[in-house]
């Protein structure tokens, strides 16, 4: 059978070609196959528009089956590529903070690494709520946050779900407090702040420390923080330690910890989140990305043993 895979996706047996597709790329040679009437159910689909599905894909290459008597149907090779290609989504697409700092370097090279066999893109851009947002309408098909903005997002109703958490100090080390004068100790009445209506966890930290305060909230993109503070335009402004070290013009501010009842790990914690009951998505990416490799490739860049590719 030789049909061109764009065109079999528009016909009767396209969609169910794209869901099995699919739920292969999150499988390994090797694996024990469901049953076809598991995948009948499954894909609310006749027996026959499921065996033709299996047959197409065996005919192209992108499978291929042995089958063992009443121990079941083993998969026997797999090519991805091919799998992606008869998928209606043909490349999977991820979001997350722009790489400004080793820790986001590094945590992209190891999504990359561990994706590599498929085909695969990600996208960068500022702010948890946006990358959310794209998430839920399905423009990407994951994104990278911090647990804090996660599980804020979820409690404010948003569809989406914390697939993996890769733990305190993998989003980034810690944040601190920067201070255009090194004279002083904190905020105080008075100070303009930098402020970040975009970043939950940037808004949210800074909510707590002018808590109380009468203060001028400046609002400035996180990135623009480094630069309003050497124009004089803020007094002060929450930053991300990693990035904050790898500054050349550190000597010229105080920066100063922050207490534990103005932070907590959630917001230096990485999580990958998807749309919420994306069964396939979540197996194929459980599949691929593992916790346990990305903290190793993660820790491989910040510390210069490996070059960060992303």
């Amino acid at each position: 059978m030789k049909s061109d895979a764009s065109q079999i996706l528009y016909q009767k047996k396209g969609m169910t070609v794209s869901k099995l597709a699919l739920s292969l790329l999150a499988k390994d040679v090797g694996d024990r196959l469901a049953p076809i009437s598991w995948y009948q159910e499954e894909f609310q689909v006749s027996r026959g528009t499921m065996q033709n599905a299996f047959s197409y894909l065996k005919d192209i290459g992108a499978v291929s089956l042995t089958h063992h008597g009443h121990q079941g149907t083993y998969i026997e090779a797999l090519d991805y590529g091919r799998l992606q290609e008869n998928c209606v989504q043909q490349e999977i697409l991820g979001i997350m903070p722009l790489p400004y700092s080793a820790t986001y370097e590094g945590f992209a090279t190891a999504v990359y690494a561990q994706l590599e066999r498929l085909k695969f893109n990600m996208a960068y851009a500022r702010g948890a709520v946006g990358r959310i947002r794209l998430v839920e309408s399905g423009v990407y098909q994951f994104a990278v946050t911090s647990q804090y903005a996660a599980e804020h997002a979820m409690g404010c109703g948003k569809e989406i779900e914390c697939l993996m958490n890769f733990g305190a100090g993998s989003y980034l080390s810690r944040h601190v407090l920067l201070l255009r004068d090194q004279k002083e100790e904190g905020i105080r009445d008075g100070m303009r702040v930098a402020y970040d209506k975009d970043s939950l966890d940037q808004s949210r930290i800074t909510e707590n420390l002018i808590r109380d305060k009468k203060v001028e909230k400046v609002n400035i993109r996180t990135q623009q923080t480094i630069s309003a503070l050497l124009e004089g335009t803020i007094d002060a402004g929450v930053w991300n330690y990693d990035g904050t070290i790898e500054s050349r013009y550190l000597s010229r501010w105080k920066m100063v910890a922050l207490k534990d009842d103005e932070y907590n790990n959630q917001f230096s914690a990485a999580v990958i989140v998807i749309k919420k009951d994306n069964t396939y998505l979540a197996q194929l990416l459980k599949k691929h990305i593992s916790v346990d490799a990305t903290l190793k490739i993660l820790d491989q860049v910040r510390s210069g043993q490996r070059r960060p590719y992303f």
